[in-house]
């Protein structure tokens, strides 16, 4: 799958849209908690490098490109 490049920050709630899927559904590809993902969404924990690159294959998007705190 290729990565799109941007130079704007894509929101978060945004590609979950795009790519109609579920937050839950989302946090069970990348192999975190929903609880986890969720406190990392509202800054009360640190995305590491493996969850930021997980999701954004995921989303098929480049890792910076994402505002990954709303």
């Amino acid at each position: 799958m290729d990565r799109i490049t941007t130079n704007t920050k894509n929101k978060f709630s945004d590609l979950l849209s795009k790519n109609d899927i579920s937050q839950r559904t989302l946090s069970r590809l990348a192999g975190i908690s929903p609880a986890l993902l969720t406190m990392m969404l509202k800054g009360q924990r640190t995305f590491q490098f493996r969850h930021r690159d997980n999701i954004a294959m995921i989303f098929g998007v480049e890792e910076e490109s994402i505002n990954w705190h709303e």
